[in-house]
């Protein structure tokens, strides 16, 4: 016997919900519903995705609590609350670069939140560079005159790298993606 309450519960009150609602076209909201119940009814995730997602999330939030901690009065932007957007873009990314016709650049325009972690975790920008400019350290050369240096929330940076959901080996399916994070201008300058 088929039940709805149950079928109702584990599409829309478990661990994963979605809301749709805002949008505004009837037929966009159908399609969005109907793709979403299909995927949750029959992707499995299994052991090593749960687990590679679990090390994106770790490794996140406890560089966040680092520079918390070391870095108590630099205004950051932190990602507290949103360590998940590391996550979905590993996610989207390996997904998009599976097979031939996949993906082999992206690139990535992002607000000031949840950028530190983006670029540490997600692109590999080495922490050390991190560190050494949230320490207020200015990348330009002394002998110039006009030194005007940006701050951490806006670097950019581009990596290239194999993505991927699961631990172990990587999808021999996926290729190599050329992962760009543009500069992020100042609302402060436009």
């Amino acid at each position: 016997m088929y039940d709805v309450r149950e079928y109702l519960t584990k599409n829309y009150a478990s661990n994963v919900t979605v809301e749709f609602e805002q949008v505004v076209e009837e037929d966009e909201k159908v399609w969005l519903y109907d793709n979403y119940e299909r995927i949750m009814n029959t992707t499995e995730v299994s052991d090593q995705e749960k687990t590679k997602a679990l090390q994106l999330l770790v490794r996140a939030e406890q560089m966040e609590l680092f520079l918390q901690k070391r870095f108590a009065t630099h205004k950051r932007y932190s990602s507290e609350g949103s360590e998940a957007l590391v996550v979905a873009l590993n996610a989207l990314i390996a997904e998009a670069s599976t097979g031939d016709a996949g993906i082999d650049s992206a690139v990535l325009g992002m607000p000031h939140r949840g950028r530190l972690a983006t670029l540490v975790v997600l692109n590999d920008y080495p922490m050390r560079n991190l560190l050494y400019k949230v320490a207020g350290n200015n990348d330009m050369p002394v002998e110039l005159k006009e030194r005007i240096d940006d701050i951490p929330t806006h670097i950019a940076v581009s990596n290239s790298k194999k993505f991927d959901t699961a631990t172990g080996s990587l999808k021999s399916q996926n290729k190599k993606v050329s992962f760009t994070m543009v500069h992020n201008p100042s609302h402060l300058e436009s």
